[in-house]
């Protein structure tokens, strides 16, 4: 069974609104582990590129964990852009002062019992914010800014992807 967010006519809509992309495809094989479909329905994915004064910003779920671009789904009935803005605040505590659209991507998940396909756009954003702050709520959560991006960031062919398509803007 293949599961595909957005829908196809939401994909052309944006397709007429945005300039031309090569999308990008991902693929990844997550082997015999079942797919997590408890939440809630959403339009796609949103990967963020913050540059700010003091480098990019990453977050990351607890100390332990690996540092990462700031990313989330976008709400069924929330347009992209605002999307964005939310994201940012929520896991950076940045406002953002300037969006732009910088790819798209197909990502596609194979798990034992489904392929889920979901679109992901990726935005390069500016802030003038020179912290990140902890949002309420965001338990462990951190977030700061990067002059260099982390190896293990780097290595994760779809961060790479982002991080390259956001500077080429």
């Amino acid at each position: 069974m293949l599961i595909e967010l957005p829908t196809a006519d939401e994909i052309d809509a944006l397709a007429i609104t945005t300039p031309r992309f090569e999308v990008r495809k991902f693929e990844f094989d997550l082997g015999d582990q079942p797919a997590d479909l408890k939440y809630s329905p959403c339009k796609g994915q949103m990967v963020l590129v913050i540059a700010g004064k003091n480098g990019i910003a990453l977050t990351r779920i607890n100390k332990k964990a690996r540092w990462n671009l700031p990313s989330g789904r976008i709400s069924t009935i929330e347009e992209a852009t605002a999307a964005a803005k939310r994201i940012a605040l929520e896991q950076c505590g940045v406002m953002i002062r300037c969006l732009d659209l910088a790819a798209m991507y197909d990502v596609i998940w194979h798990y034992s019992d489904i392929t889920i396909k979901r679109l992901h756009l990726v935005y390069s954003a500016l802030t003038d914010d020179e912290g990140c702050g902890a949002q309420a709520g965001s338990g462990d959560a951190e977030a700061m800014f990067f002059d260099e991006l982390p190896e293990e960031l780097m290595d994760d062919d779809l961060a790479a992807s982002a991080v390259t398509d956001c500077s080429n803007k």
